[in-house]
């Protein structure tokens, strides 16, 4: 009589399609999450435009709309008054805006342009994602970086897209 060899354990060939397994359910959750962070990050740009508006009517209503200079808003303490840098604070006799806000990616920034002889403006800013139904490439700012996005002042109508 034999005995019969019993193996316990797994094979080389099991353990493999494991590993490859789990390697390619992590790559898919990775992907995942860094869309989902993009998604984020654009609508965290979106959220701090709106609020710069808000901030803007506020400081029209005191002296009409900011000049602007290279993207920025004149519009911070001094006399005459002077250009406000993305993530200060932005103060002229009262505060506007405790922070004036910031890309969340370093190295990037919001653009602010005044136009139609003070009587209006454009804010930009940089999308990453460009599934999102905003994104729009080829915006100029001033003449200066390409942006992926723009917000009208309230007193503009929009021209619908052909």
């Amino acid at each position: 009589m034999k005995k019969q060899h019993r193996s316990y354990g797994f094979t080389l060939i099991e353990l493999l399609v494991v590993i490859a397994l789990l390697g390619f359910m992590s790559v898919l959750g990775l992907s995942m999450f860094q869309g989902s962070q993009k998604r984020a990050r654009d609508n965290r740009r979106k959220t701090d435009l709106v609020q710069l508006t808000k901030a803007l009517e506020m400081y029209a209503n005191d002296y009409g709309y900011p000049a602007s200079t290279g993207g920025k808003i004149i519009g911070c303490t001094g006399t005459p008054p002077t250009a406000c840098e993305w993530g200060s604070a932005w103060v002229r006799g009262v505060t506007y805006m405790q922070r004036l806000p910031k890309d969340p990616v370093s190295g990037n920034s919001y653009c602010y342009e005044l136009g139609g002889l003070g009587k209006w403006y454009k804010l930009y800013a940089k999308l990453e994602g460009t599934d999102d139904p905003d994104y729009n490439a080829g915006l100029s700012c001033t003449g200066l970086t390409t942006y992926t996005y723009i917000l009208l002042s309230p007193n503009i109508t929009p021209t619908p897209k052909p």
